[in-house]
């Protein structure tokens, strides 16, 4: 088991180094990162056609349907499995909305205090180390978005 502060270093060193990869090798990462989003998407495809077919193939054992009235059927029971998780997901996001409307005005200010109280603590040297570590960052960006 390791202790808090190594796991502290060990959770920074890997920060750090895919930092260092993503600034050395922006082209490589990225084209790792679109492959990985690529196989989701096939393996979400090959899931789909899995569904469809199995369905086929009950709706067409069950009602003893052609061709037509089979793909008919599974196209609306597909539909249908779809909309219901859609409709939660969708009174869910209205609650979050809501919840994200009242809270939101309240934490903004008690952050923008926070932030203004320590800025307005530091000294001259903390400032301009502030200002400095911000231009520096902006500027390493920038190499990555050209």
């Amino acid at each position: 088991m390791t202790s808090p502060t190594n796991r502290k270093i060990i959770q920074y060193g890997l920060i750090l180094i895919g930092i260092v990869l993503l600034m050395t090798m922006p082209d490589v990462v990225m084209g790792f990162l679109f492959e990985l989003v690529h196989f989701f998407f096939e393996l979400l495809f090959i899931i789909f056609e899995w569904v469809e077919s199995t369905l086929d193939k009950i709706v067409e054992h069950l009602f003893d349907t052609e061709l037509h009235e089979t793909q008919t059927i599974v196209f609306y029971l597909m539909v249908g499995i779809v909309l219901l998780p859609l409709y939660y997901l969708w009174r869910m996001l209205l609650r979050l909305f809501f919840w994200l409307k009242k809270t939101l005005p309240a934490t903004w200010t008690l952050n923008k205090i926070r932030i203004t109280l320590f800025w307005q603590n530091l000294s001259l040297i903390g400032k301009i180390k502030w200002i400095a570590i911000t231009a520096g960052a902006i500027y390493l960006a920038s190499f990555l978005f050209m």
